[in-house]
């Protein structure tokens, strides 16, 4: 009981300069990583997915019975073990179940291959008379247009949670909410780096989905922290952020905590895709559980303590003691 007692009186305001250090550190070290990889330039610091490149994608059915790691094994024989491979309910104008297949750019000579070894491996599947086996090579429009989207819904978010903090409570937590954001995804692209992992469309939705969710557990803090700041109007900024992160530290871990179950989970036993997508989320559900409580409330008890209001209260505090 006692060590518990002493994580709620933890001075959390007064280590700031230790969690700034921290995350500036992973921050600095994830930018070094992302300009050494890109040989100067951080956008190509990152290990893009095929999405994001010139490639061959294939859609076939067959008319045997085939799983996706039956597929996989195929394709990875004739030399494309970096293939991103799907199930899809309907192939082209046909209605018919069967596979995408997305690889590096194959010479006739490969493409003619590979769909000999499936079609003698899984029989090609017919429809009005004409196999079901379509291939184009593939720039990386689509994947650019997702980055493109995904930036242009990330500026969005980003200026409507400025507008709805500052709203529902003041200009001065929307910059700690928008910090902790920031933090989140440097972090995340940081790591990416760091790791070598190939940064897929999933990945670009994992990293949407962990943003709301950080916001959303900032906004609990937030929340706790206005509601007790007319309660302890005679105290320092500090000591409000100290009590209100206390009271909601149980309900924000055990949040935190099962959040991350399932999605560890599909990190060790899903698909390559939902991998892709869960390891993304993993490291934002973590990082978005820090930056709240280690980044956003601090931010705001430094904008919040150069009020002219507590700076008196810091004073008489300072008197007093």
């Amino acid at each position: 009981m006692s060590r518990l007692r002493a994580i709620y009186d933890f001075d959390f305001m007064g280590h700031k300069k230790w969690y700034f250090g921290l995350s500036g550190t992973v921050i600095l070290v994830g930018l070094i990583s992302l300009l050494a990889n890109g040989g100067g330039n951080p956008l190509d610091g990152l290990r893009y997915g095929l999405e994001f490149k010139t490639g061959t994608r294939i859609e076939v059915a067959f008319s045997g019975d085939a799983t996706l790691a039956e597929v996989r094994a195929v394709v990875t024989e004739a030399g494309q073990g970096s293939a991103q491979i799907q199930y899809v309910s309907q192939v082209g104008d046909s209605d018919l179940g069967g596979f995408i297949i997305q690889t590096e750019e194959l010479t006739p000579e490969e493409q003619s291959a590979l769909k000999g070894q499936l079609d003698e491996r899984f029989g090609l599947a017919l429809a009005g008379g004409t196999e079901v086996y379509a291939q184009q090579t593939v720039g990386p429009t689509f994947g650019n247009l997702v980055v493109t989207k995904s930036l242009q819904a990330a500026v969005l978010a980003v200026l409507l949670i400025l507008g709805y903090v500052t709203l529902r409570f003041q200009w001065k937590f929307a910059v700690g909410a928008v910090a902790a954001v920031a933090h989140d995804l440097l972090v995340v692209i940081g790591i990416y780096s760091l790791t070598g992992r190939e940064v897929t469309t999933a990945t670009i939705a994992a990293i949407l989905t962990f943003l709301g969710y950080s916001l959303y557990d900032t906004v609990i803090i937030y929340d706790r922290i206005r509601e007790n700041t007319p309660k302890l109007a005679g105290l320092p900024f500090a000591e409000i952020a100290n009590r209100s992160i206390s009271q909601t530290l149980t309900r924000s871990l055990n949040t935190s905590f099962i959040t991350l179950l399932p999605v560890v989970c599909l990190l060790l036993f899903g698909g390559s895709t939902l991998k892709d997508f869960a390891f993304a989320l993993f490291v934002g559900i973590i990082s978005g559980a820090y930056s709240t409580i280690f980044i956003a409330a601090p931010i705001l008890t430094m904008l919040k303590e150069r009020e002219p209001k507590y700076r008196r209260i810091a004073a008489r505090a300072a008197e007093e003691t």
